[in-house]
């Protein structure tokens, strides 16, 4: 969850807590050069009550809480300007109008992704990922996502296990080996009972492993010092048709892919060309005569 999301619902908050709350999203980037002292002066409470209120929320104290909001400001100023990623069409929108709404929200979400990645997560992630076998856990919601990437690995030999069942979950930990596997979680909000259970197991169990979830709090890039964020100023509710976050994962999964791919290319290359060939042979030959379209014979 994003910290001024966390802020405006003030869940669970006492009065002095949404008074501090308050102000934080009123003051926002003006609090960079504000000390302890001067905010609880300016708001009535004691020092030891931002202290506190920031603990509460997830952070050490008022210097950790003002690096991670202020960035989180930052990231939030970029993209998405002209384009609403929870309403980006209209009800009466005509066909065209909508299509143009939807190339431009996919391109505002690929370029907000982009701007989430940082090198060293995906070196790292990659690493991970080059396993004998993989294993996705997510929701059902996401399986499509997943099986796509699935089968762009499967054509240059790489196995991945899409888990859905607990006791395939369960048996997989127990019995897989640290060293030839690693796990991928996919989850948005990274607050998915079943994904987080599944990932603290499998931390646990000495398994590498990869998050990709929002930017922002939490439990699963918690748990995963791995994660790759997607875009996320999508709200889990109040959209039109989780267009953004659908979009951002398949473009994570594909740069994974291609910078997997990557590793060996020539090799990789043989390899997904022959298992596509293998794969158009019934389109192509049928009673023993061939397609005339060129493409199919390529």
């Amino acid at each position: 969850m994003l910290i001024e999301d966390l802020l405006k619902e003030q869940k669970d908050f006492s009065d002095a807590e949404k008074n501090i709350a308050d102000y934080f999203l009123k003051e926002r980037e003006n609090i960079r050069k504000q000390g302890i002292r001067a905010i609880a002066k300016k708001i009535y409470v004691a020092p030891s009550s931002i202290v506190r209120f920031c603990q509460k929320i997830g952070f050490e104290g008022l210097n950790s809480f003002k690096e991670r909001y202020l960035e989180e400001l930052n990231y939030n100023a970029r993209y998405f300007h002209e384009i609403d990623p929870n309403r980006p069409f209209e009800k009466n929108d005509g066909e065209v109008e909508i299509s143009g709404k939807i190339a431009g929200l996919y391109s505002e979400t690929v370029m907000d992704t982009l701007s989430l990645l940082e090198k060293d997560t995906l070196q790292k992630a990659v690493s991970i990922l080059d396993r004998e076998t993989v294993y996705i856990i997510t929701l059902s919601a996401q399986r499509g996502i997943s099986e796509n990437f699935k089968e762009k690995m499967m054509k240059i030999e790489r196995r991945v296990i899409i888990l859905n069942q607990t006791h395939d979950i369960s048996y997989e930990i127990e019995h897989a080996s640290a060293d030839k596997c690693a796990f991928l979680f996919l989850s948005y909000t990274g607050e998915s009972e079943h994904v987080v259970t599944y990932a603290a197991k499998a931390m646990k169990a000495g398994f590498p492993c990869v998050a990709i979830t929002s930017y922002g709090l939490n439990r699963l890039s918690d748990l995963i010092p791995c994660s790759i964020h997607v875009s996320s100023k999508e709200k889990l509710i109040s959209n039109l048709g989780n267009f953004s976050f659908a979009l951002s994962s398949m473009y994570i999964l594909d740069i994974l892919y291609a910078n997997i791919f990557n590793l060996d290319y020539e090799k990789n290359r043989k390899r997904k060309t022959e298992s596509s060939r293998k794969e158009s042979e019934p389109a192509v030959v049928s009673r023993g005569r061939k397609s005339s379209n060129p493409e199919l014979n390529k």
